[in-house]
Order: structure tokens, then C-alpha cells, then sequence
């Protein structure tokens, strides 16, 4: 491993004074992870000068930068797993503890500290392995107190924690079925967007919103194939973030009714053959969830079966279309 610091001629330079330059030799490392250029953070905190790396999360702080090659050489060896570095990130909503999680051929993989390791084919499987294991030792608050497992991507540069755009979710319609969920990720330049699924990355291309009802049809193809979903539609898109909802809003064509329970009435919207209801998350980060039905009614059917999982509703026909 080769670490060395170098000066940051960027306009940042006055937060982000250096950049740590990364380079691993190690025997099996793939190529995609042998070069990283890491930020090195100054903070003024009580008369004091803190210099502050942030590797997958992990935080490494030194008082001076020559501190930061050091740390680092110890740091980052221990977050390889077979040769990989983690794909995703889970960060505990309150303890703030990280779990490293590694894609290695089908499967995804996820550590804990000193305890077992917990791998499945399928990301939403895993961390409710992982969620289980946490509450039994107590690193998670009891089920019921809103404690829960968020995920963050892994930048392939800067190693720096990046959150999803929006998630592609699939719930289990029946004991043997199975769910899907996978978080959505910009590129690194952000150009593009991409999840991983079906035992591959599965990418394309920022295009005025398409690119969101583009990727869900993509993956929804792979999973079929894959024999892991039945219905294309039963894949949904959620918690989109308002930009990228905004985008997608522009190319659909709005309906002249709305999806009503109670006091909430979600927007219906035409897409080509298929129909969409958007449901506002106003206290989830102001983002939205996208449901997808070929006709009126399967698109009621589809999202009032969601709303009843949450409780939100008693019974499918307590939501009704309205003028």
C-alpha cells in the first residue's frame, strides 16, 4: 500500500486543504479498487486543528496531516473482505454504527464487529438477517421503536459515504414469494444512475427523468429472467428524491382524478400504457413513492394492498378514485 498527501488546488482548498493519495498493491485486489483519492477535512473545534478522513464512513481523525498516511495504512486493511472493499454501507439510524457490506459474485455479504457475517442473494434479505442479529444483542433498539438499518453506496473514488436517490422495491406477496429492494445511486460524475441486481450492475443514462422508469423497467426484466419476480408492475419505485421526482413529473401526463383515504389524495398520472399514483412523503426527506398499474383499477388494487401492509388502511376499498 501507497499513501501520500498531496495539495488541494481546488476551490475547497480552505476546508479540504489535502487529498490522500491512495494506491493498493495488495495481491488480489481487483483494479476497480487499486486508486482512490480520499478528501482531508480541517476543522477549528476549541483551539484546536483537526484533520479528519472519512473512509466508508469510518472516521479517522489526526492533529496534524502527517498522522493521516499512518491511520490510514491501519484503517483500510480492515475494511477489505475478500479482496473487496464494501459495496454499501449500513448505518443504524441511532447508535450511528457501521456494517460494511460486500457484493462477491451472487451473493451480498454483510460484517458485524467480532460476530458472525450474514450473506443472501438478495440485499433486503440480508439486512433483515442483519437487523435480527442487532436486536437480539441489543445494538438496535426493540422492534416497534422506528430503530432500522439505512443504506449508503460507497464512492469509488473518494471512498466517501453516498446516499440513494430512490430505491426499487418489490414486497413478498405470499409466504414463499420473495421481496427485492435495492438502493439507487448516482455516478460517480453523475451522469447516470444505477443499482445493483440479478448479479449485476444495471446503469443508465441521466435523461430527463426516463431514466428512473427506465431503470425500474430494466431491473424488473432482470429479476424475471432471473426468476425472481412475476409481475414487472409489482416492482415499484420508492422514496424518490424531489429532484429526480420533479424530472420524471415533466414527462407524464397528468389525470384529471386522484387516488383519496382519509384526508390524503394522491396524484394520478398516464405513462405511455401504464398509470402512476404518487404518494408525498412529507416526512421522509420530502421524497415520493411511485405506484405503477396497467389500468385505473390494478393501479388501486396495487396500491391500496401496499397501504394495508402499512396500516394505513383496513381494507382495499377504503381507497377510492376522485375528481
Amino acid at each position: 500500500m501507497r499513501i501520500f498527501l498531496e495539495p488541494n488546488d481546488e476551490w475547497d482548498r480552505n476546508t479540504v486543504p489535502y487529498l490522500a493519495q491512495v494506491e493498493i498493491t495488495t495481491a488480489g485486489a481487483e483494479e476497480a479498487y487499486t486508486k482512490f483519492r480520499i478528501p482531508v477535512h480541517w476543522y477549528h473545534l476549541r483551539d484546536k486543528s483537526i484533520y479528519r478522513v472519512e473512509v466508508c464512513g469510518f472516521q479517522l481523525d489526526a492533529h496534524t496531516p502527517d498522522e493521516i498516511p499512518p491511520g490510514l495504512e491501519k484503517l483500510l486493511p480492515a475494511l477489505v473482505y475478500m479482496a473487496r472493499l464494501p459495496t454499501y454501507v449500513f448505518v443504524a439510524r441511532h447508535s450511528r454504527y457501521l456494517y460494511p457490506v460486500y457484493t462477491i459474485g451472487d451473493e451480498v455479504i454483510a460484517t458485524t464487529r467480532g460476530g458472525p457475517n450474514f450473506r443472501h442473494v438478495e440485499l433486503a434479505k440480508v439486512r433483515e438477517y442483519l437487523t435480527d442479529y442487532l436486536w437480539s444483542m441489543g445494538e438496535l433498539w426493540a422492534p416497534g421503536n422506528k430503530d432500522r438499518l439505512h443504506v449508503r453506496g460507497v464512492h469509488s473514488e473518494s471512498l466517501g459515504l453516498v446516499r440513494p436517490v430512490f430505491y426499487l422495491k418489490k414486497r413478498a406477496q405470499h409466504p414463499q414469494d420473495n421481496e427485492f429492494w435495492a438502493p439507487v445511486f448516482p455516478s460517480d460524475d453523475g451522469d447516470s444512475i444505477y443499482t445493483y441486481a440479478a448479479s449485476a450492475k444495471r446503469e443508465e443514462v441521466v435523461n430527463c427523468g426516463h431514466e428512473v422508469l427506465r431503470l425500474r423497467a430494466q431491473v424488473a426484466q432482470a429479476l424475471i429472467a432471473d426468476k425472481r419476480l412475476q409481475e414487472e408492475l409489482d416492482l415499484r419505485a420508492d422514496r424518490v428524491m424531489q429532484p429526480y421526482w420533479q424530472r420524471v413529473a415533466a414527462i407524464l401526463t397528468p389525470l384529471p382524478c386522484q387516488l383519496v383515504y382519509s384526508n390524503i389524495r394522491l396524484e394520478v398520472y398516464q405513462n405511455r400504457e401504464d398509470r402512476l399514483a404518487v404518494e408525498h412523503r412529507h416526512n421522509d426527506e420530502n421524497r415520493v413513492s411511485l405506484y405503477f398499474g396497467r389500468d385505473a383499477n390494478d393501479l388501486r388494487d396495487r396500491t391500496a394492498q401496499d397501504f394495508v401492509r402499512r396500516g394505513l388502511i383496513c381494507d382495499s376499498d377504503a381507497l377510492r378514485f376522485e375528481r
